[in-house]
């Protein structure tokens, strides 16, 4: 009996002791089992497999909002990860090449001195510029925006006043829309000058190029989730993919050889190794279809591969190509159907703060007599290239009539300490007339920055 009692008793200091062992810690010794399991499954040798998921955000991206460990997902094998058209197909003529010379050089870690994005150009460019629906093509989250910055940020509006005589909504805003793939978390989609929906930008706070190239800015808290198809805003069909090998995977503007090479060479943005790639890499064929209906093309049609390229190069001077693609160019433009405004003439009309714009495709230069239309000629110059113009002397309000063979071309009025930028077109080929506002009497100087084989001609004359 007594050591049934001791036997009792010990049984009774047992059953105390497990019920006072929290279910908590028993919990808690699970889950580190369990992060340790997948951590060791992660750093194998092993690639991730493409579709591969982390169950905590936290363990998953890193501080610039792609997947953490960018260096294991270099080599992993992608799915056709879009399945949705970013732009209405039906309203494109122009699609630009892979690795062609329209735009400027957009290039990668690997490669300089090609376009290695895409430009799809609606049949009514200037009509549609600034109403044109785009769509994320992937299921994703939105983490960034970017607001224009750099030297040449405000062509677009310089373009579209010179090309049309009207001024650009002044609600319009010019941005960049950065897509974080869900199966593709170390990949941005960049959907270049759109103006986002209100709701993006209520969860979004935008950043700008220098603060991206610097690595000082970090993805939204929560995003924008998207699904393929969802519409995301209006503006223009530029699209980017661009893979991040290394770094901190903040998108940077780093996008060009003479970037890499120059002062900002030196900036996290452009020291990080990325690679862009062509949607049409990463297109369902169910998507690709619909390509299909409208013009007879494949997938390669929509690039031209590095070996090519290696084997015709292209010159660049800076970011410029020395001869940029021309609209009609085949092996550098995919036409799928029509034309579009872009490639005929703008007529002449008066924009709102009564400059005269005038846009012919081809010819030569109008000559000063016609620049001046009647009014009295202060001074004229013509040339090609860049020049410091011999200064005149002005004793009442001028204005100055610019026209010019090509882009880019930038006219500046000041002297060497001190020059306002009053003229900028972007690259493009044929005859353009730009006339500015009236300016105040003096000495002046002109400055014109541009490609020596641009002609130009310039005349000052008395403003009325």
């Amino acid at each position: 009996m007594k050591y049934l009692t001791y036997i009792f008793l010990a049984g009774l200091m047992l059953l105390v002791v497990a019920c006072g062992v929290s279910t908590k810690d028993i919990d808690a010794t699970d889950e580190v089992s369990a992060i340790k399991e997948t951590a060791e499954i992660v750093n194998t040798a092993t690639p991730l497999p493409a579709t591969a998921t982390v169950i905590k955000p936290s363990d998953e991206f890193g501080r610039g909002g792609l997947v953490k460990n960018l260096e294991s997902w270099a080599d992993v094998e992608l799915p056709k990860f879009i399945t949705a058209s970013h732009i209405k197909l039906s309203d494109i003529a122009l699609v630009s090449k892979f690795r062609s010379s329209a735009g400027h050089d957009f290039s990668d870690s690997f490669e300089g001195c090609c376009s290695m994005k895409h430009y799809f150009i609606p049949i009514d460019y200037y009509g549609t510029r600034f109403t044109q629906p785009i769509y994320s093509p992937v299921d994703g989250v939105v983490l960034y925006l970017s607001e224009p910055s750099g030297g040449f940020s405000d062509d677009w509006e310089i373009s579209y006043r010179e090309q049309t005589g009207k001024e650009p909504p002044a609600d319009y805003r010019d941005w960049n829309i950065y897509i974080r793939p869900d199966s593709a978390p170390n990949v941005w989609i960049s959907h270049m000058h759109v103006n986002p929906l209100d709701e993006i930008i209520k969860k979004i706070p935008p950043t700008n190029g220098l603060m991206m190239m610097r690595g000082d800015s970090t993805p939204a808290a929560e995003g924008y989730q998207v699904k393929a198809g969802d519409l995301i805003g209006y503006g223009l069909g530029e699209i980017i993919v661009k893979r991040y090998l290394d770094g901190s995977g903040v998108p940077s503007s780093c996008n060009s050889a003479d970037s890499r090479q120059g002062r900002a060479g030196k900036l996290p943005g452009c020291i990080a190794t990325v690679q862009l790639h062509s949607i049409f890499e990463f297109m369902t064929d169910d998507l690709f279809s619909e390509y299909q209906k409208i013009a007879d093309v494949s997938k390669s049609d929509f690039i031209i591969t590095a070996e090519e390229r290696a084997r015709n190069p292209l010159v660049c001077e800076g970011e410029f190509f020395a001869n940029p693609g021309n609209t009609d160019d085949p092996t550098m433009w995919l036409r799928l159907q029509g034309s579009s405004s872009l490639e005929t003439t703008s007529s002449k009309s008066n924009s709102n703060n009564g400059s005269s714009l005038q846009a012919e495709v081809s010819g030569k230069l109008p000559g000063f007599q016609a620049l001046a239309s009647g009014r009295d000629i202060i001074a004229s110059f013509e040339s090609s290239g860049s020049h410091v113009l011999s200064k005149f002397d002005a004793d009442q309000s001028y204005l100055l009539v610019i026209a010019s063979a090509g882009g880019p071309i930038k006219v500046l009025v000041g002297g060497s300490y001190e020059k306002r930028n009053i003229y900028s077109r972007p690259l493009g080929n044929g005859v353009t007339t730009y006339e500015s506002g009236k300016m105040d009497e003096g000495q002046i100087e002109v400055s014109v920055e541009t490609n020596e084989d641009i002609t130009w001609q310039i005349v000052a004359v008395k403003a009325e």
